[in-house]
């Protein structure tokens, strides 16, 4: 059987003072944390979360409104 893909969401501080986001697809937590510092290079501080896919659901808003 083959492996699932999970959705992980991360938090960490923008550049800028806008909106900013980071959704991924990954095996695991572990390839989803490897996969976010390879992306943030600016920030050493990031959290990475599993999105729980168990209803529909937004997973990131945002509206560029500031």
């Amino acid at each position: 059987m083959a492996k699932k893909l999970k959705i992980y969401e991360v938090d960490f501080t923008g550049e800028y003072p806008v909106g900013n986001c980071l959704i991924l697809a990954a095996y695991d937590q572990k390839q989803a944390e490897e996969m976010a510092r390879a992306t943030i290079t600016h920030e050493t501080t990031i959290e990475v979360t599993e999105v729980v896919l168990d209803k529909p659901k937004v997973i990131t808003y945002l509206s560029g409104n500031y």
